[in-house]
C-alpha cells in the first residue's frame, strides 16, 4: 500500500493505470501527463473523475500504486467536498456497540461499523452460526470506507486503535480468530498491518474462509443448487492478500460454488478479475445517474454470460446494487444465504438481499 515514485517508469508502463479504467477515457500521452501533473503536485480531472475503486494499482505494470496518489492528492486537497459527516459512512464509525452472545468458544464474528448497511444479524442465521458470538460498532469499523470519500488516511491513522479493539474483544470472548463479515476489515488486519510492520494477536479469517471451512466439515448436508451465478467481487478485494498469482479470496469462493453446485459465469464475462466494475457506492449519491449506468453494464454483463444469479461477497455492495438488480431481473444474493439455500434453510424477512430494509 503507499505509492511508490521508484516505480512510476514511464519509459516501461504505458499509461494503463488510466487507459485501462472503464469509467475514464484517457489515451497513453493523456494518461502519462495526468500522473506526472499529480506527481508535481497539480490539480488534473482524474481527481474528481475518479470513482475510488483502485483497479488502477492492479492495472499498473510496475507496481506503483498509482491509486494511492490519487487517494492521497484527494485527500490533501480535500477536492471532492465531502462533508466530514457525509453519510453513510462517518455514521458506521459512530455505531453503537452490538453483540449477539453465542456458546462460548464458539466463533467470534465482527461485522464492523457496517451491521445494517443491510440487516447482517439475519444473514449470520442458520447452523453456520449457532455457536457463533456476533459483535459490531463504530470501535469496531476499519474506516476503510473512508478511502471512498477523500480520506485514505483514516485507516491507516486507526490501525492501532483498530487492532487493540479487537484483541480486547478476542480476550473477552476467548477466542484466538475473528472473523470478518467485511473484506475491508479483513484486508486492513492483514495487507496493511503488514505493510505498516504491525503485530496482530489474533488470526483474521475473511467470511469466506469460514464458510469454505465449514462446508468441508458437513458436506453431508448440502444440497446443490445447479445454478449459475455471476460475483461482484467489489474494490476493497483488490487489497487482499496474494496466494500465488490470485487474490486469497477467489480461491475460497471457488470452493464455495463447487460444493454448493454453483457454476460461475465469471470466465464469459467482460467486467471480471482485474476488469470487474465498482458497486459505484463512492458516487452513488454525488453522481446517481453515472452510478446506476455502470451498475446497469455491470449486471447485464453477468446476464450476458449466463448468470441466473448474482452473488455479493460485500454488504455495502449488495445493499447498493440490489436495487438495480432487480430492474433488470437478475435476483441478488448475498453469499451466506446463497450457502443458506444449499443448506436447505429457510431465509426469513431477509430473503437472499433484505429488499425493503433500508441502509442505516
Amino acid at each position: 500500500m503507499g505509492f511508490d515514485s521508484s516505480k512510476c517508469d514511464f519509459n516501461i508502463c504505458r499509461g494503463e493505470c488510466l487507459t485501462r479504467c472503464p469509467y475514464v477515457s484517457y489515451d497513453e500521452t493523456g494518461a502519462k501527463n495526468a500522473i506526472k501533473s499529480l506527481i508535481n503536485g497539480k490539480n488534473v480531472p482524474i481527481l474528481t473523475e475518479c470513482i475510488t475503486c483502485a483497479a488502477c494499482n492492479d492495472f499498473c505494470p510496475t507496481g506503483a500504486n498509482p491509486w494511492d496518489l490519487i487517494a492521497w492528492r484527494q485527500e490533501e486537497t480535500d477536492i471532492l467536498g465531502i462533508p466530514v459527516d457525509a453519510k453513510p459512512s462517518s455514521d458506521w464509525l459512530k455505531k453503537p456497540y452490538f453483540v449477539r452472545k453465542g456458546k462460548p468458544g464458539g466463533p467470534l464474528i465482527s461485522m464492523g461499523g457496517i451491521y445494517e448497511v443491510v440487516p447482517q444479524q439475519e444473514f449470520l442465521s442458520g447452523i453456520m452460526f449457532d455457536d457463533a458470538t456476533i459483535i459490531g460498532g463504530g470501535n469496531l469499523a476499519c474506516g476503510f470506507t473512508e478511502t471512498h470519500l477523500g480520506r485514505a488516511s483514516r485507516p491507516k491513522k486507526n490501525l492501532s486503535v483498530f487492532i487493540e479493539n479487537l484483541s480486547l474483544e478476542a480476550e473477552k470472548y476467548g477466542v484466538d480468530e475473528i472473523v470478518f463479515t467485511h473484506d475491508a476489515c479483513y484486508n486492513v488486519v492483514t495487507t496493511l498491518a503488514m505493510a505498516e510492520n504491525m503485530e496482530v494477536p489474533f488470526r483474521p479469517v475473511h467470511i469466506l474462509e469460514y464458510l469454505r471451512n465449514w462446508l468441508k466439515e458437513h458436506k453431508d448436508r448440502i444440497t446443490p443448487l445447479n445454478i449459475k451465478a455471476g460475483l461482484q467481487g467489489g474494490c476493497t478485494t483488490r487489497y487482499a492478500p496474494v496466494s500465488g498469482d490470485k487474490e486469497i479470496w477467489s480461491d475460497w469462493i471457488s470452493d464455495i460454488f463447487e460444493m454448493i453446485g454453483v457454476e460461475s459465469v465469471e470466465a464469459n464475462r467482460k467486467y471480471t478479475g482485474e476488469n470487474r466494475l465498482c458497486c459505484g457506492s463512492s458516487i452513488f449519491h454525488s453522481q446517481h445517474e453515472r452510478a446506476l449506468d455502470i451498475q446497469k453494464m455491470n449486471i447485464q454483463d453477468a446476464i450476458d454470460a449466463g448468470a441466473e444469479r448474482y452473488v455479493f461477497i460485500c454488504p455495502a455492495c449488495i445493499a447498493i446494487m440490489r436495487m438495480t438488480c432487480g430492474k433488470l431481473n437478475l435476483e441478488p444474493v448475498y453469499i451466506t444465504q446463497l450457502v443458506r439455500m444449499a443448506l436447505g434453510e429457510e431465509l426469513g424477512e431477509a430473503g437472499t438481499a433484505a429488499f425493503g430494509y433500508p441502509v442505516r
